[in-house]
């Protein structure tokens, strides 16, 4: 395991320097609204496989290869790039100048945002295939949050990555967990949706669906959880109130976006459904007609941003639905984007980060 230097980086840079320093110019004197200029393309080599995190004026994205990359923001140039041995999953979690990522393994790795040093690595036990990473981390209370496919969510030190505690779900993890409001949110395969102590470990209450439930969201005290059995539930969080339960009739393979008065999620069939926050009944509904939508929405400018199977980034009006305009890549878009600056970055399995303004 090692840090490149950016010199000895033996890549290309899709973008030309003349396209970056137009982007750079555009983007201080940008406009309110998101106008859907290509800026820059960081070219990766290999497939895109995590979600892509922005902070601190860089990008991060993780390869099908295992490495971080993590990429200058304004010109699309690498900061440096780390260099793992398995497929990155989830979104890569910054939080106090860190970066933390899971490979498929089941390896967790800290690095140190500026530079890429290694600060440390919580390696698999030597049983193999129960170690296997499902989803990202979350990071709160100095604690480091993960699940594995045994159905295990572990809590690691923030500090030196030493394991603390473990929940033992009944049946297997694949979603990641929710760090907010001072507890941990969790979706299990088993029809779950529970409540965890980050102190503990412990199971303190939740709910349930008829299929595996997806990564909760949380915001202005309540929750939103979806599941593959198709249903969307709202809950208050004070009293443990459901507010409503509606079903978009398809598997939901998202987690809920949250957009002022509308709830957004993505099906494994394509479809990208809007609901009305106060009754769950159906505001739109649009078809990506690409398979599976790879992560939950991102909604930014008054518009939703979702990747289809086809390697489409479809653009819609968060309103209405109604299909603004597509960005179309080289290969699949198989995970969730970031939306930072006024700028939207993808990944795609044809080995490319995109900035579009």
């Amino acid at each position: 395991m090692k840090n490149l230097n950016v010199k000895n980086l033996n890549r290309k840079i899709c973008a030309s320097v003349l396209c970056a320093t137009l982007f750079l110019l555009s983007c201080e004197r940008r406009a309110l609204a998101w106008s859907g200029v290509l800026g820059w393309i960081y070219e990766a080599g290999v497939s895109i496989t995590s979600s892509i995190s922005t902070e601190g004026g860089l990008v991060f994205a993780g390869d099908i290869n295992g490495r971080l990359h993590a990429v200058y923001a304004s010109s699309g140039q690498a900061a440096w790039v780390y260099e793992g041995t398995n497929s990155i999953i989830g979104a890569p979690a910054v939080f106090s100048s860190a970066v933390v990522f899971v490979e498929a393994d089941g390896t967790v790795t800290a690095l140190r945002t500026a530079d890429g040093v290694l600060l440390w690595k919580h390696s698999p036990s030597s049983d193999g295939g129960s170690e296997t990473t499902s989803d990202g981390v979350a990071i709160g209370g100095g604690k480091v949050f993960y699940v594995r496919g045994d159905g295990k969510l572990l809590a690691l030190s923030f500090e030196n990555g030493r394991e603390l505690w473990a929940y033992q779900s009944e049946g297997d993890l694949r979603s990641a967990p929710l760090f907010a409001d001072g507890l941990i949110w969790l979706g299990e395969q088993n029809g779950k949706f529970s409540v965890i102590s980050p102190e503990s470990g412990k199971r303190l209450w939740g709910g349930g669906a008829g299929g595996a439930v997806n990564t909760p969201s949380v915001l202005d005290g309540e929750a939103y959880y979806s599941s593959w059995d198709g249903s969307v539930q709202r809950i208050q969080i004070k009293g443990v109130i459901p507010k409503w339960r509606a079903n978009i009739g398809e598997p939901v393979n998202t987690a809920p976006s949250v957009y002022g008065d509308t709830i957004i999620v993505g099906s494994a069939n394509g479809q990208v459904v809007a609901f009305k926050k106060a009754d769950g009944s159906v505001k739109w509904r649009f078809n990506t007609k690409g398979g599976a939508v790879p992560g939950a929405t991102i909604i930014a400018d008054g518009l939703v941003f979702v990747g289809g199977g086809q390697g489409t980034l479809f653009i819609l009006d968060a309103a209405t639905g109604e299909h603004r305009s597509t960005f179309q890549t080289g290969g699949e878009i198989s995970a969730r984007g970031a939306f930072a600056g006024g700028v939207l970055f993808t990944g795609s399995a044809d080995g490319n980060v995109y900035a579009i303004r």
